[in-house]
């Protein structure tokens, strides 16, 4: 499958259409709200975490809790578990500007 097509399948695919919208998150309620659909995404297994790299945050994503506590900078990664389109929740909490929700550049 070549790149273009590739692509297309990964953003017509209705498993994590309702995650392909990039989202900032304000604030802890925000915060928190994303979270909680991203564990149920994963524990319904339309998403998987993935590794977020060096800058993961202390907490893994499992032992997060949607209302707390927090690290500072908050990165977690997903893919969809039917076409590998991949996603980031990212947030930081010490200084309370926000996050976002988004999926990542192919």
């Amino acid at each position: 499958m070549d790149t273009k097509k590739a692509m297309l399948s990964r953003m017509s695919c209705k498993r994590c259409s309702a995650f392909q919208t990039r989202r900032h998150i304000w604030g802890l309620q925000g915060l928190s709200y994303a979270i909680t659909n991203a564990k149920m995404a994963v524990a319904e297994g339309v998403l998987s975490e993935t590794d977020a790299g060096p800058m993961a945050g202390t907490i893994t994503f499992s032992d997060l809790h949607p209302n707390g506590p927090y690290d500072d900078l908050l990165i977690y990664s997903f893919k969809c578990t039917n076409c590998g389109r991949q996603f980031q929740l990212s947030a930081e909490t010490y200084h309370g500007s926000g996050g976002n929700w988004a999926p990542r550049a192919i």
